[in-house]
């Protein structure tokens, strides 16, 4: 019997149906870490979610429930420490269209105690709703060991007056020094405080009456760095209204395309009230690489503990279009976490350079914890809300700043006063070293010293799902230099033989590439375009070039629907050329992965696409009756044409029974077995069904997802997911362990 109701929940009732108007047909309830709204518990094992007792895997706790018609989500603060006295947590929170429009606020509960709520939108639905947002939160202040939940709600309260920056800066203290390594040179100082007061309304990234927090920017002198122009300073400086002063200090050696750029060498010491808060000697930091660290200070100058993440419901996220529907019955293994755990401990974790556990050799194939729809330890997070997960995607979301993907354009933007390299304003450039000389390469090439060998087929994504929880905004830089860097790191004559991106195809990164190359460009320059913040001066050239591939895509649809007959649904890899044609049905559910991704998003060409490919992404499973094999749905390869078949080039074969044929004969078939499929390709199909069933309403994607997950297809079982919870994606009420998580607990 399927799981599915007609309301698109499971008859075990994985789903908490909302009270009022703000429910759409598919309400997600609550389910993640969260104690008692209003009751502070402390206790040994508070602190990270709690453990099954069989096979070590760790479950989230349930968030408080939603009682009220504008009640939106719930959330669950760990203390940091401040036993006494209230604090100030930031975090990201992102809304669906049309659920909070221009002029609403929120409200905050922690059972029938309010709490002051300050909202800051950063971006906008087209209908001019907000779409995600930094949101402050004032709380008791809570020992390390405990807990508090919160509800918040939709409400149309009247602004506070912001928070004096100046009277909050007032006595406080925030210098970056930055000194030569040899030569004897004067060191060079910037008063952060003094930059971030007379820093415009515009470099506002929080103004309320919780938090105010603005952005500077230097470029720091060569003479103080081993000559290198290349060199910026980057700091974002908030005051919050429980006398903590914050500071994200990142030094970006990312100028390009400037003469004099290269190798900087220096030390560089971070003074907050008068205590040294970070120093560092940096021999040799390459240029296109970043590092930054967060530093806080308490209203005696004495070191702020870094909030704990907040925890999310992590199905609120998935209703808002976010991210995908992770299950979360399944729970994250124990030794994962723990492991994760053992690598912060290590004491270069901690160093400027240190890759964090991020693979350097971005080539390597094989079924890497950092490759998929998000990582691996980002879905560990989601699903557990473990501050172990927590803490180390953060960490590595840091690490990603030390990637030479970073590309500044202090001329470049929609307003030319800076931001990353676009291949509007150069349209001839190629980032790898086979790109020559500017502007067909780069003026300074990357490194080869750095340990990073960087791929566009390989590439991780690291710092969506933080910035998203976070709202810090290093990480959403950190987005949008990743996607800016797919464009320009894709060989120009790939689309143009005179190697320009003088028309159109320039920007596309879903053409004559591997499959899985044009599915995880596309989901990076999809996340930046999505990330961009409004006024952001690349905002509108990430978003233009995200819309124009989706629209491409969309337009081969008629010529390739009479390519490809019945089959139809897949995208070709590069030419089709005359050796014969390949297809990996395992490399289209990873674009199947992307192309969900852009419509939970909002946009309409990759949800008109997605709904092209289910008719292979479902048929495959569902062709028995005309000579191909339901188990070779997920084989790694299927034989989709004979080579030459047609003047010299191999057109695909248009009938299943075609495939299935050439298949057996290659002896590549699964047959009624599953010796071709070990691995994660039927965990890989299922993503994809799950997520048509979820964003199309696909009955036939639903029907076919509960046949593979009672298939016996190897590790598609629910141990296998809370090993690797990449994957873990599941549609809405079909939970693989019912009744195993608590949907949520009365406030």
């Amino acid at each position: 019997m399927s799981k599915w109701n007609k309301a698109g929940a499971s008859p075990e009732g994985e789903e908490q149906s909302r009270p009022g108007p703000l429910l759409g047909r598919r309400g997600v309830g609550l389910l993640g870490a969260g104690l008692l709204a209003g009751c502070a518990v402390a206790g040994p094992g508070v602190g990270r979610a709690n453990t099954a007792g069989r096979g070590g895997v760790v479950l989230a706790d349930p968030l408080p429930c939603l009682a009220r018609a504008e009640d939106l989500t719930g959330l669950l603060l760990q203390g940091s420490g401040r036993a006494s006295g209230s604090e100030i947590l930031t975090f990201g929170l992102p809304f669906r269209a049309g659920q909070m429009p221009r002029g609403a606020t929120l409200a905050a509960r922690a059972g029938s105690r309010a709490s002051r709520v300050q909202l800051d939108v950063v971006t906008r639905h087209p209908d001019g709703t907000a779409r995600f947002a930094v949101v402050s939160l004032e709380a008791a202040g809570l020992p390390n060991n405990a807990r508090q939940g919160f509800v918040l709600s939709r409400a149309n309260t009247p602004a506070e007056p912001a928070l004096d920056l100046a009277a909050a800066l007032s006595g406080r203290e925030a210098v970056v020094e930055v000194t030569p390594l040899s030569g004897g040179g004067r060191p060079w100082r910037l008063d952060l405080l003094e930059q971030a007061r007379a820093a415009p309304l515009g470099a506002s990234w929080q103004s309320g009456p919780l938090a105010v927090q603005r952005r500077i920017s230097a470029a720091v002198p060569p003479e103080v760095v081993g000559g290198a122009t290349s060199m910026r300073l980057v700091a974002d400086i908030a005051a919050r209204a429980d006398g903590t002063l914050w500071v994200d200090v990142w030094f970006r050696n990312d100028i390009a395309m400037q003469p004099g750029g290269g190798v900087a060498a220096y030390s560089a010491q971070v003074v907050l009230d008068g205590r040294e808060a970070l120093h560092a000697t940096m021999p040799a930091h390459h240029q296109y690489r970043s590092w930054g660290r967060l530093l806080g200070a308490l209203p005696g100058g004495q070191p702020a503990a870094l909030q704990p993440p907040v925890r999310h419901d992590t199905l609120y996220l998935a209703d808002t279009g976010a991210i995908a529907h992770y299950d979360l019955t399944a729970g994250v293994d124990e030794a994962m976490l723990a492991s994760m755990a053992q690598q912060m401990a290590r004491p270069d974790w901690h160093a400027a350079f240190d890759a964090r556990g991020i693979t350097q050799y971005m080539p390597m194939a094989g079924g890497r914890m950092d490759l998929g729809p998000t990582t691996g330890y980002q879905a560990a997070w989601l699903i557990s809300g473990d501050p172990r997960a927590a803490n180390y995607c953060i960490g590595q979301a840091e690490a990603a700043g030390t990637i030479p993907w970073h590309f500044w354009d202090p001329n470049g933007g929609a307003d030319r006063r800076g931001g990353w390299l676009d291949a509007q304003h150069w349209p001839r450039l190629w980032t790898d070293g086979r790109g020559r000389r500017p502007p067909g390469g780069l003026a300074q090439q990357i490194s080869g010293d750095t340990g990073w060998n960087i791929d566009t087929t390989h590439q991780p994504d690291l710092c969506f799902v933080p910035y998203l929880i976070t709202g810090r905004r290093a990480f959403a830089d950190e987005v949008m230099a990743q996607g800016a860097w797919n464009v320009l790191g894709i060989w120009p004559a790939v689309r143009n033989p005179p190697g320009m991106r003088n028309n159109q195809e320039g920007f596309l990164v879903v053409h004559k590439r591997q499959v899985r190359g044009s599915a995880w460009s596309i989901r990076q320059v999809d996340e930046a375009a999505w990330t961009a913040p409004d006024g952001d001066a690349n905002q509108a050239y990430l978003r233009h070039v995200s819309d124009r591939n989706w629209s491409w895509l969309r337009e081969q649809i008629p010529a390739w629907t009479e390519l490809q007959g019945e089959l139809h649904g897949w995208l070709l890899p590069y030419e089709l050329g005359g050796g014969g044609v390949e297809l990996l049905p395992w490399q289209q559910d990873y674009f199947a992965s992307a192309a969900a991704a852009a419509a939970r998003h909002g946009n309409a060409d990759a949800r008109v696409f997605l709904g092209w490919m289910a008719n292979f992404l479902v048929g495959r499973f569902n062709a028995a009756d005309r000579g191909f094999a339901r188990n070779d749905g997920v084989a790694i390869t299927l034989i989709a044409s004979l080579p030459g078949s047609e003047g010299g080039i191999a057109r695909p074969f248009r009938s299943w029974a075609e495939v299935g044929q050439a298949t057996r004969a290659r002896n590549r078939s699964n047959g009624d077995g599953w010796a071709r499929s070990q691995g994660e390709y039927a965990r890989l199909a299922m993503q994809s069904l799950a997520q048509l069933a979820d964003i199309l309403d696909h009955e036939g994607a639903r029907r076919t997802y509960d046949w593979l997950a009672g298939a016996g297809a190897p590790f598609t079982d629910p141990m296998s997911f809370a090993r690797q919870p990449t994957l873990n994606i599941a549609p809405r009420g079909a939970p693989r362990l019912p009744g195993r998580v608590r949907r949520c607990v009365p406030a």
